[in-house]
């Protein structure tokens, strides 16, 4: 990624809300008990905590980035309806026995395999998902300028707003860094 990207990517991420803390990956492994296919797990157990309830159930558009323990940005990618519905907190299931957990577990479709990945080869690793919506976000664009001024083009799409920001993103630092609509 080149330096201006760096540089506007961090811009972004400092306007953005934090919203929800993921301290440690680990315990058994839990499924979901949905039908067959890659999302149904088995996962490792997250403890977490949802810094801001009001902004992950907030029915907007949004970017969303996803720092790791060195504070450098693991994902970024978009929410068509609300921050909750990408990152649920998921009635889990023992991954063996099928039994019911007691609490619901923290997951993303996507990014979930990364974050396993990453917390293998560092056990202390936490993470921060943070959220910005096209009204916060079309200010920050306005003083970053060219060329992520021009989304401000958009003004009233907030969903066409942060799709263009993730996708402008995304092709700086390649797909393995963008997860998801």
């Amino acid at each position: 990624m080149n330096a201006v990207a760096i540089a506007h990517a961090g811009e972004i991420y400092r306007a953005s809300t934090p919203v929800i803390r993921i301290q440690g990956i680990g315990g058994r492994r839990w499924k979901r008990n949905v039908a067959k296919g890659a999302r149904i797990g088995p996962w490792l157990q997250a403890k977490y905590e949802i810094l801001n309830k009001s902004v992950w159930e907030s029915r907007t558009p949004c970017l969303y980035l996803v720092v790791g323990p060195d504070r450098g940005i693991r994902y970024v990618g978009i929410s068509r309806n609300r921050l909750k519905d990408r990152w649920r907190a998921s009635p889990a299931y023992d991954a063996e026995t099928m039994q019911r957990l007691p609490e619901n577990q923290l997951f993303h479709s996507q990014c979930w395999k990364h974050i396993e990945r990453e917390t293998e080869a560092n056990p202390s690793a936490g993470f921060e998902v943070r959220c910005i919506n096209a009204d916060v976000l079309l200010p920050v664009l306005e003083r970053l300028g060219p060329p992520l001024s021009a989304f401000t083009a958009l003004r009233g799409d907030g969903e066409g707003i942060v799709a263009g920001v993730e996708r402008w993103l995304c092709n700086k630092k390649g797909q393995a860094w963008c997860h998801g609509t």
